[in-house]
C-alpha cells in the first residue's frame, strides 16, 4: 500500500455521536451497526488492493463511512426540511440496495465509490440552499465538509471512468439534482 493510502487508513477513526442521536438514545443504533459494517468493508479492500487503487480511490473510499453516517443523520433529523430529507433518503437508499452501477457484492468495498460520487453531488447542490448548517452539524468527517464534496466531484470521472460518471450525472438531472462534471484532460494534438 502506498504511503499516503497507509495514512489515510489509520486517520480512519470511529464516528462521533452527533446531538441528533444523542436525543435519540439507543433507537437508531442498527444504524451504527451498518456504519461499522461499511467502515470494516472499506478497510478490507483498501488493505486488500493495496497499491492497485491511487490515491484518489483511497481517500474518497475512506470517506464513504462518513458520508453515509452524514446521510442518515440528515435523514433523521426532523429540523431539515422535508423534500431535501426525501431526496438524501433516496440517495442513502442507493447506498444500502445492492444493486447499482458498482455492485458492492461484485466488486467488493470499491464498489462504494459511486454511491460516494452521487451523495457528493446530491449533498454539493443541497448545501448551497438551506442544508449548510444541519450537515454542518452532523459532519464527522475529518475534514471541512464542503472541500471534501469538491475533491469529490473534482476527482469523480477519474474514479468512475466517463462511461460510469456520464450514467451518475443522468440518473442526477432525471432528479433535478445538477452534477458538476470535470472533464478529462485532452490529449495534446501529436
Amino acid at each position: 500500500m502506498s504511503e499516503d493510502g497507509e495514512k489515510a487508513v489509520e486517520a480512519a477513526s470511529a464516528p462521533e455521536v452527533s446531538a441528533a442521536e444523542a436525543e435519540l438514545g439507543g433507537e437508531h443504533h442498527h444504524l451504527l451497526v451498518a456504519y461499522d459494517r461499511i467502515r470494516a468493508k472499506v478497510l478490507a479492500a483498501v488493505e486488500r488492493k493495496g497499491g492497485k487503487l491511487g490515491a484518489d480511490a483511497v481517500k474518497v473510499l475512506l470517506l464513504v463511512p462518513d458520508i453515509f453516517l452524514l446521510l442518515v443523520r440528515l435523514t433523521l433529523d426532523r429540523e431539515v426540511p422535508a423534500p431535501t430529507r426525501a431526496l438524501i433518503g433516496s440517495v442513502l437508499a442507493y447506498f444500502i440496495l445492492p444493486i447499482d452501477l458498482f455492485p458492492e457484492a461484485l466488486v467488493g468495498g470499491a464498489g462504494f465509490l459511486d454511491d460516494v460520487v452521487l451523495a457528493t453531488a446530491v449533498l454539493a447542490q443541497a448545501f448551497g440552499g438551506d442544508l449548510e448548517p444541519y450537515a454542518r452539524r452532523h459532519w464527522s468527517g475529518p475534514e471541512d465538509l464542503r472541500v471534501v464534496l469538491a475533491d469529490v466531484s473534482a476527482a469523480a470521472h477519474r474514479l468512475l471512468g466517463g462511461k460510469t460518471t456520464g450514467k451518475l450525472h443522468r440518473l442526477l438531472t432525471r432528479h433535478g439534482v445538477e452534477a458538476k462534471a470535470e472533464e478529462p484532460p485532452q490529449e495534446p494534438p501529436g
